[in-house]
């Protein structure tokens, strides 16, 4: 077994090379919707150390601070990384007001709009990658797929010219990686679909480095 996991380790790190070498000529701000989980925070502390990212932590800053106390994390917000208080965040207060703006079209009052952000740390992401607060976000390491998805969809919608959104996995096998969509949005999607989502996949995948895509 623990044979099988070290050449799991070392074939997936190779594949993720070309990703990792570009993230290091220009690392973005990147958010972390669950900031307080530790799984989370040790990927973000991977990311400091790495020069792949800046993080951006979403969650209650108190818990986030006692929790990289207690993991022995070299995180530091402020100084190595950045934080987003959702109880006392003026950023949080100007996500919350555009996503209120974006949600009463669809009879979402103030009060649940708020209560919408307190309770989900996607849609907080969300909002503040769609305001340019960051230049990513990663999330779902908790929770449904598609209530995740639900609140992406809201908050930052689909690209110009793109009809339906889709989910890519890369398979890391011994002699190559398979890239396959879609596994976890569209059921039953018809030809047209099937056609968007793999042009999309193949701009995706030439743009971690697969050039021969």
């Amino acid at each position: 077994y623990r044979a099988r996991l070290t050449q799991f380790v070392y074939e997936s790190a190779s594949a993720m090379q070309p990703v990792f070498a570009a993230a290091k000529r220009n690392p973005k701000r990147v958010l972390f919707a669950e900031g307080e989980e530790a799984r989370v925070l040790q990927a973000a502390q991977v990311a400091i150390d790495e020069k792949l990212a800046r993080p951006v932590l979403v969650g209650r800053i108190d818990v986030i601070n006692d929790r990289i106390e207690k993991l022995g994390l070299r995180l530091r917000l402020g100084e190595n990384c950045d934080g987003v208080n959702v109880l006392n965040d003026a950023r949080f207060r100007e996500a919350w007001n555009e996503y209120y703006q974006l949600a009463k079209r669809d009879g979402v009052t103030r009060a649940q709009a708020m209560e919408d952000m307190r309770s989900r740390a996607t849609l907080i992401a969300a909002i503040l990658l769609r305001r340019g607060d960051a230049d990513a976000m990663l999330c779902g390491t908790t929770g449904n797929y598609l209530e995740h998805l639900k609140f992406i969809r809201r908050a930052i919608g689909k690209r110009a010219g793109v009809h339906n959104f889709a989910a890519m996995q890369m398979l890391i096998l011994p002699d190559r990686q398979l890239f396959i969509c879609d596994t976890h949005v569209n059921v039953d999607p018809d030809a047209e679909q099937i056609a968007a989502m793999t042009l999309m996949a193949a701009e995706q995948v030439r743009q971690i480095g697969r050039a021969h895509v």
